[in-house]
């Protein structure tokens, strides 16, 4: 193939589920190049099934992604749980921890079908430039340790057999749990089936269905059988509902990979005892064994990586998939656009791999205990019954599940600071702040959208007992020699100023840094253990994190902390 016909993009991404298609779709908006592959083509695949919960901190990374209202308007929103033993509503067990109070303003599931999540991505995707090449599969690539930008040769095989080249400076391995990137880079896959005499099989099914069952469309339900587990129950979009459960082994025995649409709609039947259960439509059912596996890196060779269920793969218990894969698209996606655009040191994007596969290490520890327990089985180690230990683990892992509480170590990006009650590596709350002469509040996630950079948000305390410190910072940040003058735009400054305000920079009595909000009754500044009298400044990662906190009059810390990944001012991309 003659060299001037391959093409040459930043990233290839090789994957067109929800994870590769929400990279596609961040990549586009961060003004980046890729070139987006799907083996199969999606139109004669399966039209349902797969995942469908998003968690609140999955909707709040993508709301600042400009996501979340296309998607709130299909799926159906769960706030509610209801759990059943012997046909008797049970507090605290199951789902119950859906229905706590939360930190969140999307104090809500969204109960979303697959299908229509990737539809939405897809779109958004397109509407940008990057359109997914479905029919195309990955044969080979290699990596050159040469000079050159484009160090991945990929040899692809679009339909109908033809061949096609493409170079890219990166490729992503979004391309699920038999990931061909992870296996042609020869990456480990570290785990196994779950080791047991009798290896649980689950059923998932999505269904049009009656039945009578008090609280089938409160959002999540889970009925305690002594034959099928802790049955699943989770209203879905299009008034579906999806049915979960574990397959009796004398049924699989008698059936095995064989299994029919009818015997499974006849054990789900069985499983919703004693409520009654007709399936008027099914749309997708599944049979599937129970594995835990995680890559031994989400990088390797410094240009390959891996996400979603490429880097780690576990039961569909605590509904953990795709949203842990959309944590790790969005965790990559600012990062890789980034290096790329030379914002960023390569350091930057070393910390994916560190701060993801933790997660997912974490998560494979905590869904080995729920999936044996929904099997209706006791892990090594736990005694009682095995539906109320696993309404406590649930519980307790509750912040954890829902994402609101997963957080990540100190690295390059994460750094140690007291000023602020919020630790670096932790979810920066949304609180709400008002715009000038505005009576209607907005939430700081709103306005500290997710387009890659990095917010340095001046909490200002009260101005006319910090304006010292504001001098001071204005002083400092104007001067010819500061981080603002050396480094490239990466980031962004907006002020929050505790009490109301009529124009910012007379209130100040400095220039404002960025655009202006007010914390009319200072809970802002509260939440995040600011003193009104003395300010503090916050940077928050383009992901919703805290990287690092100081005072008002440590301008210079701030530029310590930036400079140690943030490059010099070039041409290129200004």
């Amino acid at each position: 193939m003659a060299q001037n016909s391959t093409p040459q993009v930043d990233v290839l991404i090789c994957g067109g589920g929800p994870v590769g298609l929400l990279l596609s779709y961040q990549l586009a908006r961060m003004g980046i190049k890729a070139y987006a592959i799907e083996q199969h083509d999606k139109s004669t695949q399966a039209m349902y099934g797969r995942a469908c919960v998003l968690y609140p901190r999955t909707m709040e990374m993508l709301d600042q992604l400009d996501l979340g209202e296309t998607l709130e308007q299909i799926g159906f929103i769960g706030r509610s749980a209801v759990t059943y033993h012997d046909g008797k509503s049970i507090r605290g067990r199951g789902w119950g921890f859906i229905s706590k109070p939360l930190d969140t303003f999307f104090d809500f599931c969204l109960n979303i079908r697959q299908k229509y999540s990737e539809n939405v991505f897809r779109d958004a995707a397109k509407a940008l430039g990057t359109v997914m090449h479905s029919n195309t599969k990955l044969i080979g690539f290699t990596v050159d340790d040469g000079q050159g930008e484009y160090k991945i040769t990929a040899e692809l095989q679009e339909e109908g057999g033809k061949a096609r080249r493409v170079q890219s400076k990166y490729i992503i391995g979004a391309d699920g749990g038999h990931s061909t990137v992870r296996t042609i880079a020869d990456i480990p896959f570290q785990g196994n089936k779950v080791e047991e005499e009798a290896v649980m099989h689950w059923v998932r099914m999505d269904a049009l269905v009656k039945t009578n069952m008090p609280g089938a469309r409160l959002g999540f339900g889970a009925i305690e059988s002594p034959r099928h587990g802790n049955v699943l129950w989770i209203a879905e979009d299009h008034g579906r509902t999806r049915i979960g459960f574990a397959l009796p082994n004398e049924v699989y025995e008698k059936h095995g990979q064989h299994m029919t649409e009818e015997v499974v709609k006849a054990e789900a039947i069985i499983a919703l005892a004693p409520f009654e259960l007709e399936l008027i439509t099914v749309d997708w059912w599944s049979l599937y064994s129970i594995g835990h596996r995680v890559a031994k890196s989400f990088r390797t060779k410094e240009r390959v990586l891996l996400a979603g269920d490429a880097g780690h793969t576990h039961s569909s218990g605590a509904a953990q998939g795709m949203n842990t894969g959309m944590h790790d698209a969005v965790n990559l996606g600012w990062k890789i656009s980034g290096v790329l655009k030379g914002w960023f040191t390569d350091s930057v994007l070393e910390t994916y791999s560190l701060e993801r596969r933790a997660v997912a290490e974490q998560l494979i520890a905590l869904d080995k205990t729920v999936s044996t327990l929904i099997s209706g089985r006791l892990p090594p180690g736990y005694s009682g019954d095995a539906h109320k230990v696993l309404g406590d683990v649930l519980e307790s892992s509750a912040q954890f599940t829902i994402g609101l509480g997963v957080h990540y170590e100190a690295n390059t990006i994460n750094k140690d600071s007291s000023v602020s009650a919020v630790e670096p590596g932790w979810r920066a709350p949304d609180v709400l702040v008002h715009r000038p002469g505005s009576k209607i509040p907005m939430r700081l996630h709103q306005v500290t959208k997710n387009h890659g950079k990095f917010w340095i948000v001046v909490f200002a305390g009260s101005p006319f007992r910090t304006r010292s410190k504001l001098s001071a910072l204005r002083e400092y940040l104007d001067d010819p020699q500061s981080f603002t003058a050396r480094l490239t735009e990466a980031f962004s400054f907006i002020t929050v100023i505790a009490g109301p305000g009529l124009q910012a920079d007379e209130v100040l009595g400095v220039e404002r840094f960025g655009d202006a909000f007010y914390d009319v009754d200072e809970s802002a500044h509260v939440r995040y253990g600011i003193a009104a009298d003395e300010g503090a400044v916050l940077i928050l990662r383009p992901d919703g994190i805290l990287g690092f906190a100081a005072g008002l009059h440590e301008g210079a810390k701030l530029a310590e902390y930036l400079e140690a990944f943030i490059t010099r001012k070039s041409k290129k991309w200004e």
